[in-house]
């Protein structure tokens, strides 16, 4: 079976919205990358007049570009299996697929399948994540993994001794492959729900983990605020450096004061406590 490859150029804070839009249709994989992303449907269920339509209901739709070209029938999963190695960071996580051997030098060892969703930890975005998770306390603490991908924020959250444990994705793709995570792992705290920001509405949490893109965490962290804890902490990442002061400004005016940021090539995730 041959699939129509759509490479996107677009700025990467769009990746998520991209996604989001695409997945409800016949889409079946996405992969990031530093230009933009690329997506993947079956020739037969392509169709151009239903790309244009789906994008242009995208804001700053004005700054994707696409082109497209014919793949050839490939089995995916050996495809992925070949393009995916285990990660190591900071000499503590060790992040491998089912694939791969175990690894006993690591504190924590998490599996992921890499499967559609985002979440494999090879992104910066992660990383930096992972990297503020271990300098905090989540022992007996309550967490929400939000725009969970694969999963692995909450995973690590379990690792790291919290009791209570929410992971969200509007997804289906991430929302399924988080559950097969979360069980590969033996998280059984980790309740996963189908849904966006609404689904946390009443809830509250100490810490809150937002790996998303810089325009939802503007538009959603109002709400986090909400949901926190008194001296809760909120992370986020999926931004640029350069848009460290309008993510910060923003925050402050819910009541998030700014702690540290942490930069890897020109990926920011940053710490703010209620």
């Amino acid at each position: 079976m041959d699939y129509i490859e759509v490479k996107f150029t677009n700025p990467v804070e769009l990746n998520e919205i991209i996604l989001a839009f695409l997945s409800d249709s016949d889409y079946e994989m996405f992969e990031e990358n530093e230009q933009g992303m690329n997506a993947y449907i079956q020739q037969e269920k392509y169709s151009e007049s239903d790309l244009i339509s789906l994008l242009s209901a995208i804001p700053n739709h004005e700054k994707i570009n696409y082109e497209i070209a014919v793949i050839e029938g490939k089995n995916w999963n050996k495809e992925w299996e070949s393009n995916f190695s285990p990660v190591d960071i900071n000499d503590t996580v060790f992040i491998r697929a089912p694939f791969h051997p175990a690894n006993d030098h690591y504190k924590h060892e998490i599996i992921i399948e890499p499967k559609m969703s985002f979440g494999t930890g090879h992104h910066p975005t992660t990383t930096l994540m992972i990297q503020l998770m271990l300098e905090n306390n989540f022992k007996n603490r309550s967490v929400l993994d939000m725009g969970c991908g694969s999963g692995i924020l909450a995973i690590l959250a379990s690792q790291l001794g919290a009791n209570t444990i929410l992971a969200v994705d509007f997804d289906q793709w991430a929302y399924e492959n988080t559950i097969e995570n979360c069980e590969r792992n033996n998280a059984k705290e980790i309740e996963v729900l189908k849904g966006n920001v609404n689904a946390i509405i009443g809830k509250k949490f100490d810490f809150i983990l937002a790996n998303i893109n810089r325009n939802i965490l503007l538009s959603d962290t109002f709400q986090y605020a909400s949901c926190l804890n008194e001296h809760g902490t909120l992370m986020q990442s999926g931004f640029l450096i350069e848009d460290e002061k309008l993510l910060i400004e923003n925050a402050n005016n819910f009541g998030l004061n700014h702690i540290t940021s942490v930069h890897k090539e020109k990926w920011s995730a940053m710490t703010f406590q209620l």
